[in-house]
């Protein structure tokens, strides 16, 4: 019996952007305060975290720094601490852990406090976002230089606590939330604008997200790209720069689905396997013609896989049949691009159910909360 087409639900957005608009603005306006005011901001997050900070807080016009920049003055936060302090008069600690708990994020947060307060230090702030304001990281707002913004969405638990343990909670409206948050606070500093411009920010922003979603998933090539997401293959997601960061959050959700039916998701570069007939290459880059990721999707079509690709302008690679473009600019574009492959994962899990697969109890947990949002 032929199939009907997957519905393409894409409830989730209405709480990402639900849990962003409901942040408590007296919390917000000093968090803002202390990252207008540094003159270097220190990114630390993990996973899918970690990704949606470093893409929200990209192409800012200040010093932004990763603990893994090849230039980072120290192996931790401890040793880096007094360099940081000749060069710099006020540095943000910047951390996103949606738990709260996660295990660097809340390493470096506690190597920071004992600097601080061992050194008294006036030139350190620590500011974080998480959706659990008594976890470990959320009690930062105790201290003087702390100041915590709990964003809401990693209320559901996995009933199942072996399972959460090894696979985490996969929804992503916490990821996605932060990152809408950090895209428009760096907007607004960037322009030299107050806090609330940031929810002003974030309410254009929401309808442009929707859009360009629906469009996506309404799109011929959607459901060309459900067909082959549920064969056999590998998965390979590629991009440069910030938009590495895109292919990783993407990635990662990906592999929970493709992991359980016996195939595996890679991010492009040495790693990657050489491709083979019926695999799959995802591209993302503004420009579209960034020699690199033309290259792998010359290789990926001489080997008869399948190339798709998100971008920003009429170009090289727009002009591949699996190509979608994005109306964006370049800090606007990564933001987008990860809102748009984001119901990926959530469409593949709706076709295999329809197929009566049998799924990990968690992803089918995760997938039929995401479809109530």
């Amino acid at each position: 019996m032929a199939l009907s087409k997957t519905r393409k639900g894409v409830g989730y957005l209405n709480g990402v952007m639900r849990n962003v608009r409901n942040v408590n603005k007296g919390d917000f306006e000093p968090f803002y305060d202390d990252l207008n005011a540094a003159d270097c901001i220190i990114l630390v997050g993990e996973g899918r975290s970690q990704s949606a900070l470093y893409i929200g807080m990209g192409q800012m016009d200040k010093a932004v720094r990763t603990m893994v920049d090849i230039d980072f003055p120290g192996r931790d936060i401890v040793e880096a601490a007094p360099v940081l302090e000749k060069k710099h008069d006020r540095i943000a600690l910047l951390v996103n852990s949606g738990s709260g708990e996660t295990a660097t994020p809340k390493i470096v947060v506690k190597q920071l406090v004992d600097y601080i307060e061992r050194e008294k230090s006036d030139k350190f702030t620590i500011d974080a976002v998480v959706s659990t304001r008594n976890s470990s990281i959320g009690k930062i707002r105790e201290k003087e230089y702390g100041n915590v913004v709990e964003l809401k969405g990693r209320e559901k638990k996995s009933s199942s606590f072996n399972a959460f343990l090894k696979h985490g909670i996969m929804n992503d409206v916490y990821e996605l939330g932060s990152l809408l948050l950090f895209q428009k606070t760096k907007e607004a500093i960037n322009e030299e604008n107050d806090y609330m411009s940031v929810f002003e920010k974030i309410d254009e922003e929401s309808k442009i997200i929707g859009t360009i979603v629906r469009k996506f998933v309404r799109s011929d090539n959607y459901e060309h790209i459900i067909d082959k997401l549920e064969t056999r293959c590998r998965i390979t997601m590629g991009g440069l720069g910030t938009a590495r960061n895109v292919a990783k959050m993407t990635a990662i959700r990906l592999q929970h689905v493709k992991r359980a039916i016996g195939d595996e998701v890679y991010l492009s570069g040495p790693f990657a396997p050489r491709p083979r007939a019926g695999d799959i290459l995802f591209l993302i880059s503004w420009s579209g013609e960034t020699e690199p990721l033309l290259r792998w999707c010359r290789e990926q079509r001489e080997f008869g896989g399948s190339v798709y690709s998100i971008v920003a302008n009429e170009s090289t690679l727009s002009r591949e049949p699996g190509s979608f473009i994005i109306d964006a600019s370049p800090t606007t574009f990564y933001e987008r691009a990860t809102f748009v492959l984001s119901p990926l994962p959530l469409h593949l899990v709706a076709r295999l159910h329809q197929r009566g697969f049998k799924l990990p109890e968690y992803i089918m947990e995760w997938w039929q909360h995401s479809v109530t949002q």
